[in-house]
């Protein structure tokens, strides 16, 4: 099971609707607001596809290029160690926020948390 969880944040985010499909997840357009920076967003989309040995995790971060003041997402996929490891963000931008993470058994069973980051 996914569920929703919110998240009062000095970067937050105005118009974004996730949904979850049969096939993966939906988002929306939307806007990133931190002070008086607004960071515009594009709808997108991705599946969540199982892997027919191991457990997958798939994370969507929000990250900033700081030398260009761009944001953008950051989706990750993951193989789940026997244990329950995988790593978390690694990346060279900034990490603002995780916006989900689903694991995904190989029956194409998911559970996870979706975060709603507002004001």
């Amino acid at each position: 099971m996914i569920q929703r969880k919110d998240f009062p944040a000095a970067w937050y985010f105005e118009g974004m609707e996730v949904t979850e499909t049969d096939t993966g997840i939906e988002i929306s357009a939307c806007v990133l607001k931190h002070r008086d920076d607004i960071y515009p967003f594009e709808e997108v989309s991705f599946d969540l596809i199982p892997d027919d040995k191991v457990k997958v995790a798939y994370d969507l971060y929000v990250v900033l290029d700081q030398e260009t003041n761009k944001m953008d997402y950051m989706l990750v996929r993951t193989y789940i160690e026997p244990d329950g490891y995988y790593p978390g963000y690694s990346g060279e931008k900034r990490l603002i926020h995780t916006l989900l993470t689903i694991e995904v058994d190989t029956a194409g069973n998911r559970s996870g948390t979706i975060r709603n980051y507002h004001e």
